[in-house]
């Protein structure tokens, strides 16, 4: 069901070589990340890397049911992705598969992105003291990684496993997805009960996904935005579990009508999956090592509350339910670096039980956002190129009104408000590769505005032509803020 992670070793498998198609022979150097069931490698190709799975089982030849299970999840998951065009620039590109049987290890190599893990960026971040400009681009990364979820889930696909870790933030501010393992994808919908559950106890609500999936009930973005607040925790704090003062949790330990249902639950799961006891401690535990997981606080805070508030039995569903929220918000914020108490809302009305969680992740980007300034978005409307364009495609122009501070530059040569390349390719999405563009200004900052263009316009690009597909993905590339709309025609 999960993994965890462990410090680089010597791994049995560093110097062996493979053959890729289209790649030629690789040969594994050093150990870029590993888990107690996976090890990624670098490989003699610098735009590679290699994720080998250990297969040596309890006894001599036999391959381990768990390690090889998720070999094959993970590969099926990547059939099934990279097959989505709004997709696949946000995964690594896949170059091959294979099993060893006489050697017990499989492997799946794909492309390396050179970047930096959220986590480790916001662990950065918080030894600087979180500066403003900083936030400011946190901002950006999350609402930006969480517009691809919602990619994701237009195609019923759901992550479940939303980890800091597993988002890198690549070149000018890009962020893309590294693991492929737990998504859950219409192919699982056949089959829901034979789907091999891989998430992390602690950005997961174990007791509910499992119980569903058990009686085939897919998981559905309920699960995703849970993880999603945790990860928001986690890079503010960077923990994943709350802490808990020692006078509440020797109050709460003194009421076990509060908790022992849970518990009782957690030692079920336990049988069902023993190697979840180190990984998924009972909620007792978790108040005497004074650190509570996500998946347990509102349950516990829910019966605690009960018993705090005068009269909690006549209020009705509306009030009770506010009451908590408003509760476990103030418990999260009084957590969390000032800088970043502005997540607590966010991170609570992700995690909160299900009845009052928010109903999709648009509505957590909407409590993420910096919109645009009026004035800007004024501009934008009545002089951007790319804009006239859309109108004269009979297109939809409503995505103005939802711009943030960061999906518009001014190009200070001529007092237009360009539009970012990754905004005007969602507009233009189904046309991109057909979307010609030229180079009409760059600033002193590296920053270069494009124009929409005519085929015989458009700059050279490798042994075509430059479209607004070649450079979607490009943060310091804007649309629209040339001399005007004539450079369209």
């Amino acid at each position: 069901m999960t993994t965890t992670e462990t410090q680089p070793a010597e791994s049995r498998f560093a110097g062996m070589t493979m053959d890729l198609a289209g790649l030629g022979r690789t040969r594994l150097t050093s150990v870029l990340k590993q888990t107690t069931e996976t090890t990624i490698f670098r490989t003699t190709h610098e735009g590679v890397v290699v994720k080998v799975f250990d297969l040596a089982g309890e006894k001599p030849g036999e391959l381990a049911y768990g390690p090889y299970t998720r070999f094959g999840l993970e590969l099926a998951n990547f059939d099934d992705i990279v097959k989505i065009d709004s997709l696949r620039s946000f995964l690594p590109a896949y170059y091959g598969a294979s099993v060893n049987q006489e050697k017990q290890f499989a492997y799946i190599a794909m492309e390396f992105f050179p970047g930096e893990d959220l986590q480790s960026w916001c662990d950065n971040a918080a030894n600087d003291g979180f500066q403003p400009e900083w936030v400011m681009e946190f901002r950006q990364a999350i609402y930006e990684a969480l517009s691809i979820m919602t990619l994701f889930h237009r195609h019923r696909i759901i992550v479940l496993d939303f980890k800091p870790e597993n988002i890198l933030r690549v070149g000018e501010r890009g962020v893309k997805f590294v693991d492929l393992g737990a998504f859950f994808t219409p192919r699982h919908h056949q089959a829901t009960e034979k789907y091999v559950y891989s998430a992390t106890p602690d950005y997961a609500e174990l007791l509910i996904d499992v119980s569903n999936i058990d009686t085939g009930l897919p998981p559905t973005s309920a699960s995703d935005l849970f993880s999603a607040g945790v990860a928001l925790y986690e890079m503010a704090t960077e923990y994943s579990r709350l802490d808990i003062d020692d006078h509440t949790a020797d109050e709460i330990l003194a009421r076990p009508e509060v908790y022992k249902f849970r518990d009782s639950q957690i030692r079920d799961l336990w049988r069902q999956y023993p190697h979840l006891q180190p990984l998924l401690p009972m909620v007792e535990t978790q108040l005497k090592h004074r650190r509570l997981l996500f998946s347990e606080l509102w349950h516990v805070l829910k019966a605690y509350v009960a018993s705090k508030v005068p009269e909690w039995e006549t209020l009705d569903h509306e009030q009770r339910d506010a009451i908590i929220l408003a509760t476990g918000t103030t418990f999260i914020q009084e957590q969390l670096p000032e800088q970043l108490q502005w997540l607590a809302g966010a991170i609570a009305q992700c995690t909160v039980l299900r009845g009052i969680r928010l109903k999709n992740v648009e509505a957590l980007m909407e409590l993420i956002e910096v919109p645009a300034a009026a004035e800007v978005r004024e501009a934008i409307e009545r002089h951007n190129a790319l804009v006239q364009y859309l109108r004269d495609m009979e297109h939809s122009v409503d995505f103005v009104n939802r711009l943030n501070i960061w999906d518009t530059r001014l190009n200070r040569a001529n007092g237009r408000y360009g539009v970012s390349a990754s905004v005007a390719y969602a507009q233009l999405f189904e046309s991109a590769l057909f979307t010609f563009i030229k180079l009409v200004d760059r600033d002193p900052y590296g920053h270069r505005y494009y124009e929409i263009v005519s085929d015989l316009e458009a700059d050279d690009f490798q042994d075509g032509k430059l479209t607004l597909a070649n450079i979607h993905d490009d943060h310091l590339a804007w649309l629209g803020a040339g001399s005007g709309y004539a450079a369209a025609r």
